[in-house]
């Protein structure tokens, strides 16, 4: 079938390509270099708005990483030959403040008298870099460890399962030994059946995707008699995308560990549930801390405190209380195994220590894992009884690395756990810890100074979000974050049985914790946020001063509130909840035209979080993609075709249009009409096409303005597909 390649299209196909396509001018009088053009793919490749784009490109020695400047200066003089093709790479920084390495390949286009036309086609070979930066110290790992004395190198080939130990020491097995069909046959293997589960689960998760463990674990060798070994392994990705190898090194700890376990022989354990009683626990921690220290891994104490336990000792008796604590302790066995260390160090009080997991969110599901497991109710005398725990969690190196530093840490996370209404659980600092986690990729983090609060807070937001696939936990930790960066003593969400939440989630600031677990506080909740409904109807700032309704005004007494941002949800214009951040000092709220915008922007981000609007479960990275819309020089609208409702807006339109709201009816909220468009501009496009465009010049009457407006599928499916409006304000040409 031929094809149509109209100059329009050539152009149009030049900058979507998701690669850099640009024309330079360089003046060699001066040595400046100045951009001629420059397609939308390099814009998208790197995260900038064009508008930002060409005034960074202006000065594009800026942009790259001082240290290859050289590279790319040189790389200008090899160019200037005209010899052909030259090849470079160097490291830029993105709009979102990440480093990726670039591909440019430039030819001398043209010559006139000192000036110079370039043309350069840049890729991001960011992937491609850090493979191979991974592979050479690998590499560099494995000459250094096949000159050690007393330790075994291994090297496991996934796509042939094929073993290979090599060893320099006369103790071990000498030379090189060579294992066919390792994998299959891992069943017969001289691996303890003990340690058997624990080594395959480690081992398998491996070739998942590349990281690096340590395990330790029983091997029998000459004889019948076992040999305690200490495995360190990194898997690698290869270039296919997948792990094809497995490399690290065996070290021999058999004394150690016979010295360990006769420590552990000797220490008592608990007389009741067989867990390590407190002193072998905090010995057991301190010990596996200062072994671990200089290793990079993260490690999670936790701090499990049951709630409401004296109640059934109380009403119930010792006995009950005593197969509470038991049951507690089994199912605390069921969730940590292998090298996890669990102990009980008082009446009704847990500790457990959790080695090398893989990132903060691993620490989130542990924690709620137990919140969930340690739940028990009794009836007694037509009285329902409940026990549940509440987990307080503290983060090696993070919070810190010794045992009584991180467990005072964990126990100020159970405190603030109970006070925000117990049966959950708290990473101490989370909104810290959080941050760290959001931009940890970006971001240098010094645990002994923290971080500010002051910059990407919708990016941290956002990445929490997405990362914590728990709803609430996320809102809280989202919650958390906001209340920090603006100094909002509470903040919570409350809504109607229809939101996906199962009760009013909240975060209270150091000072202002209150008890707001029963069922008639959230239903409180609810009834004042609509009631505020009713009576403000949309976002904005209440001052208890404001108030008429005599129970309003009594509330805000009770409570003690000396003022509030209020942010009500709404969903095809009916009252859903609200996303409430109190003040409780005699300073009222203010904020600045700036703080406004971005606080509106971040309850637009949990708004459509909580509807679970469909453009945001869709996007797998949310945050660089909102940064693309919300940066745009044009007012921005995703909506769903089908049912007219709008997914997305961007800062742009929310600026121009603040009462304009994600989940909104698109006719109605941005044409004020009571029908659908007689020729809607979305319905136009074809469901069998996913590259239709379409353009056409309209009134905007929410904007006010002639506006030229183009649609095109961001994702072309039969039903609930999105469709991306990008309207551009031309009333100065058009009344022209």
């Amino acid at each position: 079938m031929a094809t149509d390649l109209s100059m329009e299209n050539f152009g149009s196909m030049i900058d979507n390509v998701i690669a850099g396509i640009c024309f330079f001018e360089y003046d060699g009088g001066n040595e400046t270099m100045t951009p001629l053009f420059i397609n939308e793919g390099m814009f998208r490749m790197l995260g900038y708005s064009r508008i930002q784009g060409m005034k960074l490109m202006k000065k594009v020695e800026m942009n790259i990483i001082p240290e290859d400047l050289r590279i790319y200066k040189q790389g200008i003089v090899d160019v200037l030959k005209d010899d052909g093709a030259v090849d470079v790479e160097f490291r830029t920084v993105t709009g979102s403040g990440g480093l990726r390495w670039l591909h440019v390949r430039g030819n001398l286009y043209s010559r006139k008298d000192n000036k110079y036309t370039i043309l350069t086609i840049i890729q991001d070979i960011t992937e491609r870099k850090n493979i191979e930066l991974e592979l050479h110290r690998q590499a560099e790992r494995l000459h250094i460890l096949s000159e050690a004395e007393g330790e075994q190198i291994i090297d496991y080939n996934a796509k042939t399962d094929v073993m290979v130990f090599k060893s320099s020491s006369e103790y071990d097995l000498a030379g090189e030994q060579i294992q066919n069909r390792w994998m299959e046959h891992f069943a017969d293997s001289t691996i303890h059946e003990e340690d058997m589960p624990y080594y395959r689960s480690i081992f398998r998760g491996l070739l998942t995707s590349p990281k690096h463990e340590t395990v330790e674990y029983r091997t029998r060798r000459f004889d019948d008699d076992y040999t305690w070994y200490q495995a360190n392994l990194t898997s690698l990705l290869g270039p296919e995308g997948y792990v094809t190898r497995v490399v690290g090194r065996l070290i021999n700890i058999h004394e150690k560990k016979l010295k360990e376990l006769e420590l552990l022989l000797r220490a008592e354990k608990d007389a009741l549930t067989g867990l390590y009683n407190q002193g072998a626990t905090m010995e057991l921690i301190q010990n596996s801390l200062h072994e671990n220290k200089d290793n990079g891994m993260l490690n999670a104490l936790m701090i499990i405190d049951l709630d409401n336990f004296k109640e059934i000792n109380d009403i119930m008796g010792h006995a009950q209380g005593d197969q509470v604590i038991v049951d507690t302790a089994n199912a605390l066995s069921d969730i940590f195994k292998g090298g996890d260390i669990v102990g009980r160090i008082g009446g009704d009080e847990f500790v457990v220590y959790v080695k090398n997991i893989d990132s903060i969110s691993n620490a989130d599901i542990l924690a709620d894992q137990v919140v969930k497991s340690v739940n028990f109710s009794f009836e007694y005398e037509e009285q329902l009884l409940q026990v549940t725990c509440s987990v307080g969690v503290a983060i090696s190196p993070y919070h810190g690395n010794d045992y009584e530093e991180l467990f005072k840490k964990a126990d100020k996370a159970v405190y603030t756990a109970k006070a925000n209404g117990k049966c959950g659980y708290r990473i101490y600092d989370a909104a810290t810890t959080m941050a760290y986690h959001a931009t940890r990729k970006n971001t240098a983090y010094n645990p002994e100074k923290g971080m500010e609060l002051n910059h990407d807070i919708e990016d941290m937001v956002m990445q929490v979000l997405f990362e914590d696939k728990v709803m609430e936990s996320a809102l809280k930790s989202a919650i958390e974050l906001i209340t920090s960066k603006y100094h909002f003593h509470r903040g919570y969400v409350c809504g109607s049985e229809g939101l996906p939440i199962s009760a009013t989630v909240q975060f209270a600031a150091t000072g202002y914790e209150i008890g707001r677990e029963t069922k008639e506080h959230y239903e409180l909740n609810r009834v004042v946020s609509e009631i505020l409904y009713e009576i403000f109807g949309k976002a904005t700032i209440i001052h208890d001063y404001d108030l008429t309704a005599e129970e309003m005004h009594d509330y805000f007494q009770a409570e003690g509130i000396k003022s509030m941002f209020y942010y009500p949800i709404t969903s095809h214009g009916d009252f859903q909840g609200a996303i409430i951040f109190e003040n409780h000092e005699d300073v009222q709220l203010e904020f600045k035209k700036s703080e406004m915008e971005e606080l509106r922007s971040l309850m637009r981000i949990l708004e459509a979080h909580i509807l679970q609007i469909g453009f945001m479960d869709r996007l797998q990275d949310f945050a660089t993609q909102i940064a693309i819309f919300d940066n745009m020089d044009s007012f921005v609208y995703i909506v769903n075709p089908d049912t007219y409702e709008l997914s997305f807006i961007n800062k742009k339109v929310l600026m121009a249009s603040p009462e304009v709201k994600i989940g909104d009816i698109c006719y109605k909220a941005l044409q004020h009409r009571d029908t659908p468009c007689e020729n809607c501009i979305a319905k136009r496009l074809k469901k069998d096409d996913p590259h239709c465009r379409c353009t056409e010049e309209l009134f905007n009457y929410s904007l006010r303005c002639w506006s030229r407006c183009s649609a095109s599928w961001l994702e072309c499916k039969e039903e609930n597909g999105l469709v991306l409006l990008n309207s551009i304000d031309i009333s100065e040409y058009f009344m022209g």
